[in-house]
C-alpha cells in the first residue's frame, strides 16, 4: 500500500513539473510579450557590455564571428552572442529564445541591440514582426519581403536568388549583400559577413538592411 502511495505521489510531482516546463515554454501572449522583451533587455545589461557603434566602417569590417556566444538545445532552443568585426569589436548582441510550435510555424522571439537601436523580431506561428526602437515596422515574410505596417507594400527584401550571397534591397536600391559563406577564421581574422556595400547609405537603409541581416545571421547561428 506505502508502494502505491509513493508511485502516486511520484507520478503527480513528474506531472505537476511537466506542466511547469511546458508552461515556461508556451508562447507568450501579446500581453506578456512585453514583459518577455524586457526581462531579454535586462538579461543583456548583464553581459553584453558597451558595443561600438555601427557605422560605415565598422559595417565593412562586420563579421560572421562571435563572443560570448551560448547555444541551448533541449525542448526548445536558446541562444545568446555578441556579433563582432573582423578585429573583434563587439557591434551587435542578440538573445533568441524558441518557444513551443509547430516545426513548419514556429514561435520565437529574438532581441537585438547595437549601440544605436533596438530590434525585436516576434515570430509567431512562422510569421515576424519587426520592432525597431519599440515601433512596429511590419512584416518579414519566409521569402525575406519586409512589408510595411501601414501600407502591406514591400519596403525591402532579403533575396535568395544568387548562390553565393544574398542581396538586400531596401526600397528600390540594393543597399548590400549578406555572405552565403559559413564561419572561418584565419589568422585570427573573422569572415566578413557583407560581400557588398552601397558607398552611402541613409539611417534609414543602414537600419532596415541591418535589420533583415542580423535575422538571417542569428537563424543561421541557431540553426547550426
Amino acid at each position: 500500500m506505502i508502494q502505491l502511495v509513493v508511485l502516486a505521489t511520484l507520478l503527480i510531482i513528474g506531472l505537476l513539473l511537466m506542466l511547469v516546463l511546458l508552461s515556461r515554454n508556451m508562447a507568450p501572449s501579446k500581453k506578456k510579450l512585453n514583459m518577455e522583451i524586457k526581462r531579454m533587455r535586462e538579461d543583456m545589461d548583464t553581459w553584453a557590455g558597451e558595443l561600438v557603434p555601427i557605422n560605415k566602417e565598422e559595417l565593412e569590417l562586420f563579421s560572421l564571428g562571435q563572443d560570448k556566444q551560448v547555444l541551448r538545445k533541449g525542448v526548445t532552443t536558446t541562444a545568446k552572442g555578441i556579433y563582432t568585426t573582423i578585429y573583434h569589436e563587439p557591434v551587435l548582441a542578440y538573445s533568441y529564445r524558441e518557444y513551443l510550435g509547430n516545426k513548419d510555424k514556429p514561435n520565437a522571439l529574438l532581441y537585438v541591440r547595437t549601440a544605436e537601436h533596438d530590434y525585436v523580431y516576434w515570430i509567431n506561428k512562422g510569421e515576424v514582426s519587426l520592432f525597431i526602437d519599440g515601433q512596429e515596422v511590419g512584416k518579414i515574410t519566409r521569402d525575406g519581403q519586409l512589408l510595411g505596417k501601414r501600407t502591406g507594400k514591400q519596403i525591402a527584401s532579403l533575396r535568395r536568388d544568387n548562390p553565393e550571397y544574398l542581396p538586400i534591397v531596401v526600397g528600390q536600391r540594393e543597399v548590400g549583400s549578406l555572405t552565403r559563406k559559413q564561419t572561418t577564421s584565419e589568422k585570427g581574422l573573422h569572415q566578413r559577413a557583407f560581400e557588398y556595400l552601397q558607398p552611402e547609405l541613409s539611417d534609414k537603409e543602414e537600419q532596415l538592411f541591418l535589420a533583415l541581416s542580423a535575422l538571417e545571421l542569428v537563424e543561421r547561428s541557431v540553426k547550426s
